[in-house]
């Protein structure tokens, strides 16, 4: 999984998965951050036109049962994506929900 906001918070993780997720670092190309946050707090990441917008984050490896809680946990206002990244690793990413 690939994260970019609140996910990569340890108080996050705890509570959501019992657990510190290790982590490497790594970017999602062609993807924007928006200025419009989720309540007011939360980053949320779109694809881009351009293939040079890059998102740098994290990459967790995490069980199908955690990431079924991510699900959850992201709600309505995010929808999970498989995307490449730069490293060549595929992953899942939570970006804009475009049917909310």
């Amino acid at each position: 999984m690939f994260t970019y906001g609140s996910l990569q918070e340890e108080k996050i993780q705890s509570a959501l998965y019992g657990r510190s997720l290790k982590g490497k670092k790594d970017c999602l190309l062609g993807y924007v951050m928006l200025e419009q946050k989720i309540f007011d707090q939360y980053p949320v990441i779109r694809p881009s036109l351009l293939k040079t917008d890059v998102i740098c984050g994290m990459v967790y490896e995490i069980s199908e049962r955690e990431l079924l809680k991510t699900d959850v946990y992201e709600g309505n206002s995010y929808r999970r994506k498989e995307v490449v990244l730069q490293s060549g690793k595929s992953a899942w990413v939570y970006a804009k929900n475009t049917t909310d």
